[in-house]
């Protein structure tokens, strides 16, 4: 969860025997650029721990936009300001061009605290894929990953899988990486013991770094009264060109 194309951003498919794909995937960020995101969140519970539950109470949803506005840039770090709609704290934070966080916090009616990636479930599971996203990659490479599932102070889940460039592909569009990854991990919901695992594709916007379109699928399973409880979060990300700039 991203940025003028250039020199930081680019792809290159090979030609003639043997040729590979690759892409090098690095934020790109130009003063003034906007990102605006939709997010949609599903939450589904089943099994006989909750059999007692009406089936309104066994499905929640929740949908978000935020916006991240690049408000200075120099040659290897820019500053970014993110608004969520309806809330009132800004995330100001300052990345390298590989996406790695050098300063990241909140302000509060000009008021600014320290934070970091794994506090914010929605808007920082983005930033820390586009972290683990950048650099050079080849089509049909996979490497290690970890990913954090942290919704505090319900869950919180240390997964460990894989990320694979699938292909360079065309996604609204725009040159766009496009990466399958998948992981499974132990960790706490409700304090009782939790396993949980994700697969997923997203898209990256190759010219500038910025992530396109996500979709994610993370069951898991718990004890609850002695029974066993199946829950599955399901998300959708994507970006709202129309109202975004820079693109």
């Amino acid at each position: 969860m991203l940025l003028a194309a250039g020199l930081f951003g680019c792809a290159s498919v090979g030609s003639g025997p043997g040729a590979t794909a690759t892409a090098e995937l690095r934020a790109a960020p130009a003063l003034g650029m906007r990102a605006s995101y939709q997010v949609r969140t599903v939450a589904t519970l089943s099994g006989a721990g909750v059999r007692s539950l009406p089936d309104s109470q066994k499905t929640a949803s929740v949908s978000q936009r935020y916006v991240i506005e690049v408000t200075a840039a120099s040659d290897d770090s820019f500053d970014v300001r993110v608004t969520t709609a309806g809330a009132p704290d800004v995330v100001v934070a300052r990345f390298g061009r590989d996406w790695t966080p050098l300063q990241f916090g909140v302000e509060i009616q000009g008021r600014y605290s320290d934070g970091d990636l794994v506090s914010f479930p929605v808007l920082g599971e983005a930033f820390q894929l586009s972290r683990d996203l950048s650099g050079h990659w080849r089509v049909g490479e996979s490497r290690a990953w970890e990913r954090v599932v942290n919704f505090p102070p319900l869950l919180s889940v240390l997964m460990r899988g894989t990320l694979t460039l699938k292909r360079i592909a065309t996604r609204d569009g725009r040159s766009a990486a496009e990466f399958a990854y998948s992981a499974a991990g132990d960790g706490q919901y409700q304090a009782a013991p939790f396993r949980m695992s994700l697969s997923g594709q997203c898209w990256v916007d190759v010219a500038t770094g910025f992530l396109l379109e996500i979709k994610t699928s993370a069951p898991g399973r718990f004890v609850q009264g002695g029974e066993p409880v199946g829950m599955e979060i399901k998300e959708e990300r994507s970006l709202d060109q129309p109202a975004s700039r820079g693109f």
